[in-house]
């Protein structure tokens, strides 16, 4: 078993490099185009996507995660599924572009179901790279997967930067999205090596949509509660409200749903491996629970209380009624960065009908708390009931993981002390920084000084007060393969193995 923590440690690696360098180009593309663009063009953006978003889950039902989940598959399987895949998306595409002008009444914007007939252009894209993609995870091609998200990432930006200084406002989202759409498909199967033999099969294919199909009612209903607030808030509050939201929530989710979903990529298929082993499966979830809660608390605790200096730097003045927003969704986003690890342990572990439950709680309570939270203070009200929901969410999950995967709650509560705990002494320090130097210095300059004191804070917790955070970066690199000499220097010889 710890060759395959090793090779899933080593996948993480891989893949965060490769999403890591394009994350920070697309976050540098995201402070360019919001000088450049308007809130309404990214809540125009913002309703498009989140009625192709959800169309997306019905064009596979599921069949990628089911190849994923199963030990054995064949090669008759893999082409009925394809086959399946690319029927259901035929189907929808022809059916989001007639239907698409009804989108556009029901928002009172005709734009919106314009772009939605671009953007259903996707669900051909995507069915055709389906078994591609399922393959490489299967498969654990993680420097491929790397590959193929840095350079469809790299391309995006670069297609949406030139639509939007040629002028070309939400549309220039719309043609970015589906050309990296195209590369992302076409990069997947030029990596996996895999081409049908056969169209057909369909009857072979249909011992993995049982799985799929249940895997496919979680996604939609996990979708429908973390877009209600923007279907809910673009109906009730307008275009610009939304758009203030959405960035907002994409700046508070940087961190969250960069290293999540990279280590939710590499670990379904490891979870998948462990489901008849539970005892290893909670030693490996304990350890990326750790694992993410070290990058993401500090990260998040950074922005909370660096809000004030980090929205008017990076996105300027027009964009203050952010500030408040991050504050409360960074705090926010420490639930939401551990649920899915937790879901993916019940879904790849055969227990896809236990996820299936409570995503439909969450798609009940969320929508509910969003509704409550516009009406009684706008996007302010949703962000704060929100806040208090996730949590609450969260600990349900934990007592179904425990039910269902055999997870001992308070030693997967010991994960999250060190970084808790080294988060908030890091914030304190900051937020004294920030009251000795804010008379004295503009924004730019009291962020970087913020930042710096803030990191350093931090790693000096960790080496000489709680050394647990220490000793389990040192087990990672030792996992990565980094030579013992190397370990035994300072830091780290702070800690033993």
């Amino acid at each position: 078993m710890s060759s395959l923590r090793s090779k899933t440690v080593k996948g993480v690696a891989s893949l965060g490099v490769g999403k890591g360098v394009g994350r920070i180009i697309s976050f540098a593309n995201t402070l360019i185009l919001a000088r450049i663009l308007s809130p309404e063009d990214y809540g125009l953006m913002a309703l498009a996507m989140v009625v192709c978003g959800f169309i997306t889950f019905f064009n596979e039902i599921g069949l990628g995660s089911a190849i994923i989940q199963k030990e054995h598959i064949s090669e008759e399987q893999l082409n009925g599924a394809f086959s399946i895949s690319i029927v259901i998306s035929l189907l929808l595409y022809v059916l989001t572009y007639y239907f698409s002008p009804v989108v556009g009444e029901f928002y009172q914007n005709p734009q919106v179901g314009e772009m939605l007939q671009w953007l259903a252009l996707s669900f051909v894209f995507g069915a055709v790279a389906m078994v591609s993609n399922a393959l490489i995870t299967k498969n654990m091609l993680f420097k491929e997967l790397a590959g193929v998200e840095l350079i469809s990432i790299v391309l995006q930006v670069i297609v949406t930067l030139i639509f939007a200084l040629q002028g070309h406002k939400a549309w220039s989202l719309v043609y970015g999205h589906i050309f990296s759409q195209f590369v992302r498909a076409s990069l997947a199967i030029y990596f996996a090596k895999w081409r049908p033999t056969e169209f057909g099969r369909f009857k072979e294919a249909l011992a993995l949509t049982k799985f799929g199909l249940t895997v496919t009612y979680s996604r939609l209903t996990w979708y429908a509660y973390s877009k209600s607030a923007t279907f809910i808030i673009g109906k009730v509050s307008g275009e610009k409200q939304l758009g203030i939201f959405s960035m907002a929530s994409t700046l508070a989710g940087l961190p969250t749903a960069h290293i999540t979903s990279l280590v939710g990529q590499v670990t379904s298929s490891a979870f998948a491996k462990l489901q008849s082993n539970l005892t290893e499966l909670n030693k490996v979830l304990f350890g990326f629970t750790a694992g993410i809660a070290m990058l993401t608390a500090p990260i998040l605790a950074g922005m909370a209380v660096t809000a004030n200096e980090l929205i008017p730097t990076l996105l300027g003045d027009q964009w203050h009624e952010v500030i408040f927003l991050v504050q409360v969704m960074a705090v926010t986003g420490f639930a939401k960065a551990l649920s899915p690890l937790l879901t993916q342990a019940l879904t790849y572990t055969g227990k896809a009908n236990i996820t299936a439950k409570y995503t439909t709680l969450c798609s009940v309570v969320v929508p509910s708390a969003v509704l409550i939270g516009v009406i009684w203070q706008g996007i302010n009200g949703v962000a704060i009931m929100l806040l208090g929901t996730y949590f609450i969410l969260t600990g349900v999950l934990l007592v179904l993981c425990k039910k269902h995967i055999a997870l001992n709650i308070k030693q997967y509560l010991q994960q999250l002390i060190t970084p808790v705990v080294s988060s908030l002494i890091m914030a304190v320090g900051v937020l004294v920084v920030r009251l000795c130097l804010l008379p004295y210095l503009d924004n730019a300059l009291l962020l970087l000084l913020e930042v710096l004191f803030g990191m350093v804070i931090y790693f000096l917790w960790l080496i000489y007060v709680q050394t647990k955070g220490l000793r389990q970066l040192k087990s990672v690199l030792k996992d990565l393969g980094l030579g013992a000499n190397k370990l035994n220097r300072w830091p780290f010889n702070r800690v033993s193995d």
